[in-house]
């Protein structure tokens, strides 16, 4: 008799959904223009349904709805948000960085890249003994030349929420900017990512979404417009390819 194998590992990804699953399904071999092509119906109905897919996507995070980056993955989300950071940083002399030695590691190896390549200073924080990351703690450590804080949603091992709506709204009063990946958090918690947060990094398989499917909310309202590559593929648009970094996640 053969052991029944119970599927435990939705951290890692889900099953996808049947409901999105048909519709996927649907734009695959139905309406399957390219939204880019748009001189005919096919590529007019592909364009406007990315469009409502990102509308949608924005007003969950109260975001702006160009202010969407679809990408491959939550590891190119982090990437996006953080490379594209530096420059502002490198024009502003503001080159430190605040993140936890918690973070996934699709967040911690570029700020190891920055700080090895480029001469970013990394500091990285312990949680206490509950695994969480308080606030003064990260405010402790804000500087003046303090560029951004890093800092996850909720653990992919531990389960641990960090309190990164209450950390919005303290940063708020300072230059310096808030990432949060949170692609642990996004469609499980409700409330804290409508809160003032700069850059959030979405992940659509970890709640049934297809792998592929994820995004990177960014403000540029906040005065900034972040300089980046398609990372791992044979465009680079602006900024540095960092193919070393871009793991599967």
């Amino acid at each position: 008799m053969s052991a029944v194998v119970a599927y435990l590992d939705v951290a890692a990804t889900t099953r996808v959904d049947p409901r999105v699953a048909e519709v996927v399904l649907h734009w695959m071999t139905e309406d399957f223009g390219n939204a880019g092509s748009r001189t005919h119906e096919y590529g007019a109905r592909a364009k406007k349904a990315v469009q409502q897919a990102r509308s949608y996507l924005a007003d969950t995070v109260g975001a702006k709805t160009e202010e969407v980056i679809f990408t491959s993955g939550a590891t190119e989300s982090n990437n996006i948000a953080l490379l594209g950071l530096a420059p502002h940083g490198e024009r502003t002399g503001k080159k430190h960085i605040i993140t936890s030695a918690i973070e996934h590691k699709a967040v911690l190896e570029p700020l190891l890249h920055l700080a090895e390549t480029r001469g970013f200073t990394v500091d990285v924080l312990e949680p206490g003994a509950s695994g969480r990351i308080t606030v003064e703690q990260v405010m402790e450590h804000v500087r003046p030349d303090t560029l951004a804080v890093s800092l996850m949603h909720v653990n992919n091992e531990t389960g641990v929420i960090q309190p990164v709506a209450e950390l919005a709204e303290r940063l708020r009063s300072t230059p310096t900017y808030l990432h949060v990946d949170a692609a642990q958090g996004y469609g499980k918690i409700a409330g804290d990512l409508t809160a003032p947060i700069d850059l959030i990094s979405i992940s659509g398989h970890k709640i049934g979404a297809p792998k592929g499917s994820e995004r990177s909310s960014h403000d540029v309202a906040a005065g900034i417009r972040l300089h980046w590559s398609r990372s791992c593929s044979a465009v680079a648009r602006r900024g540095s390819c960092v193919p070393e970094l871009c793991r599967s996640r």
